[in-house]
């Protein structure tokens, strides 16, 4: 039987129908604010609203205050989709990434590095948007293959004046990011992994190669992580093994940008130029590629 289509396969599992959710999963009661995955079924309460996951099912929400409607988007967009992800067997990244041509550009790093101000960047010189703070991963047939995003580019407003993206919208009362992008991906079809990128603040613009601490680079403690290991049922051993595979199925870098926003345009300039030379080389050993 051939493989499901990976995008069929998040499409039909991410419908959304609205019903009465019970807070009870495995046995336990899910407190407000906590999630749990428990085989095939994801539990996440909040105050105002609530998500329950079945794999075959989709999602059913609860929604108590109209209120938090906005806030509720957010999270389904995020924790949820996440955790959808995880139980189907696919890898969430907590990532930003471009197109260069024709493979996937991955920016990791922990919150406010500048993942997301990074891709819009990128974006300023002619790359396009693949996915928003959250990247799923299929790596089932080999070398790993990313999903178009589900989420909206969202930028802070500072970030915005560096971009020159729109303000479009505040994304909610809770979260005071704006969305920037009409569209939540600005591809249509998965794209191979080209590089692992970590996003660091510094004095001195740089693009380097990262060696033995690569695997520890992808293991944060991101809900994208923490689903992955509920899932798929990970001990210390096999979540290391799991980040292993990804780390070494790919290069990875370090990039290192000034925060000093006369310099934006021309660090995303450099950085462009950079990745347009790994997006050209195929099958070299990360150790040996020049940038």
């Amino acid at each position: 039987m051939p493989k499901p289509d990976p995008m069929s396969v998040m499409q039909r599992e991410s419908r959304v129908t609205y019903g009465a959710v019970e807070p009870v999963l495995g046995g336990y009661e899910v407190a407000i604010g906590h999630n749990r995955i428990v085989g095939d079924e994801f539990l996440l309460r909040e105050e105002g609203f609530a998500c329950r996951y079945r794999k075959g099912d989709g999602i059913t929400v609860q929604l108590d205050d109209s209120a938090k409607e906005g806030l509720l988007k957010l999270f389904l967009s995020g924790s949820v989709h996440s955790a959808l992800a995880a139980i189907n067997g696919f890898t969430p990244l907590h990532a930003s990434a471009v197109e260069v041509n024709g493979k996937a550009m991955a920016f990791i790093g922990p919150p406010g590095a500048g993942k997301s101000t990074t891709a819009a960047g990128l974006r300023a010189q002619g790359q396009r948007i693949v996915a928003d703070d959250t990247l799923v991963i299929d790596m089932d047939d080999g070398g790993p293959i990313c999903l178009p995003g589900h989420k909206r580019l969202k930028l802070w407003a500072d970030s915005v004046a560096l971009t020159g993206m729109p303000a479009l919208e505040l994304v909610s009362e809770d979260y005071r990011k704006v969305f920037a992008t009409e569209e939540p991906s600005e591809v249509d079809a998965p794209l191979p992994l080209g590089a692992i990128i970590s996003v660091e603040v510094g004095e001195t613009l740089a693009l380097d190669v990262h060696g033995a601490a690569r695997i520890a680079l992808l293991d944060d403690d991101h809900y994208t992580a923490q689903h992955r290991i509920m899932a798929q049922g990970q001990d210390r051993a096999g979540r290391m093994m799991d980040l292993a595979r990804l780390a070494n199925s790919v290069p990875v870098f370090r990039f290192i940008r000034p925060l000093d926003p006369e310099r934006f345009n021309a660090t995303h300039e450099y950085l462009a130029g950079k990745l347009a030379q790994i997006g050209h080389t195929d099958g070299q050993d990360e150790n040996d590629q020049q940038v």
